[in-house]
C-alpha cells in the first residue's frame, strides 16, 4: 500500500482488498509495528479495524524472535507492517532474525502486507529520509525486485527523488504508489490493483539512456 488506511482512518477498501486475498472472514492476521517504535495508538486501530472482520487478531509484542516467533507467525493466515522509520523497522528484524523468519513464512504461502515504510522493506530498495540526510537509497528484504515508492501523489519532492534516482541508476526500476492504491504481488509480479480513490494509481519507472520513464499499472485482466 502507497499511504492510507486505518492508520489514517481513511480507505477502508485497502484492508477489504487485503482480507480477499488472505482468508477472508476467516483470516487470522497479524501487525508488527516495528517502524512506529510499538506505537499503542496504531496497535489499537489496527484490532479496532479488523476484529469485527477477521477470525483472530494479534499484534507482535517488542523483542519477539527466535522459536516464539516462528509459531506465532505459523498461527497466521497474514501479517500486516505498518508504517514509519524503514530504517528501525530493518535494523530491529535483522538483529532478532526477523527478516529471515519473514522471509521463509512468505514462502511457505503467508500473505505479506504493509504500508509506506511496511511495504517498501518487501524489496530490494526504495527511497527513505531514516538516514536523516534527506532521502536517500536503503536496502530493503528483496523479496520482491527492484525499488518501491510509497505516497507518490502526496509527496512531490519524494516523486521528483525518485525519478532522480532512477535515471541515475541510484535506484532500480521499480514500482511507485500514491496514497489509497494497494497491488498484490507474488513471483511472477502485479496480480491485481485497488484504487480507492478518484485520481490514485500504481506506476512503474525504469530509466532508458539515462531518463526516468513512468507508465501507469492496471490490473491484470
Amino acid at each position: 500500500m502507497g499511504g492510507g488506511g486505518f492508520a489514517q482512518g481513511t480507505d477502508p477498501a485497502l484492508e477489504e482488498f487485503v482480507l480477499r486475498h488472505a482468508a477472508g472472514a476467516a483470516t487470522r492476521i497479524g501487525y508488527i509495528a516495528s517502524a512506529s517504535g510499538f506505537e499503542p495508538m496504531g496497535i489499537a486501530r489496527f484490532h479496532q479495524r479488523f476484529n469485527p472482520h477477521c477470525a483472530h487478531t494479534s499484534a507482535m509484542p517488542p523483542g519477539m524472535q527466535g522459536a516464539q516467533a516462528t509459531q506465532w507467525l505459523q498461527s497466521l493466515d497474514a501479517v500486516f507492517v505498518g508504517g514509519g522509520n524503514t530504517l528501525r523497522l530493518l535494523t530491529q528484524w535483522r538483529e532478532a532474525g526477523l527478516d529471515r523468519l519473514l522471509l521463509d513464512a512468505a514462502s511457505q504461502g503467508l500473505l505479506l502486507a504493509g504500508v509506506s515504510a511496511g511495504a517498501m522493506v518487501w524489496f530490494e530498495a526504495g527511497l527513505s529520509d531514516a538516514l536523516g540526510t534527506g532521502l536517500a537509497p536503503l536496502h530493503g528484504l528483496g523479496l520482491f525486485r527492484g525499488s518501491f515508492c510509497p505516497h507518490y501523489d502526496s509527496e512531490p519532492q519524494r516523486q521528483l527523488a525518485l525519478q532522480t534516482a532512477i535515471a541515475s541508476g541510484q535506484l532500480p526500476s521499480g514500482l511507485a504508489l500514491d496514497d489509497g492504491t494497494a497491488v498484490l504481488l507474488d513471483a511472477s509480479g502485479v496480480r491485481a490493483l485497488c484504487l480507492t480513490r478518484p485520481h490514485s494509481a500504481a506506476y512503474y519507472l525504469h530509466a532508458r539512456q539515462g531518463r526516468c520513464l513512468t507508465r501507469h499499472l492496471s490490473a491484470p485482466a
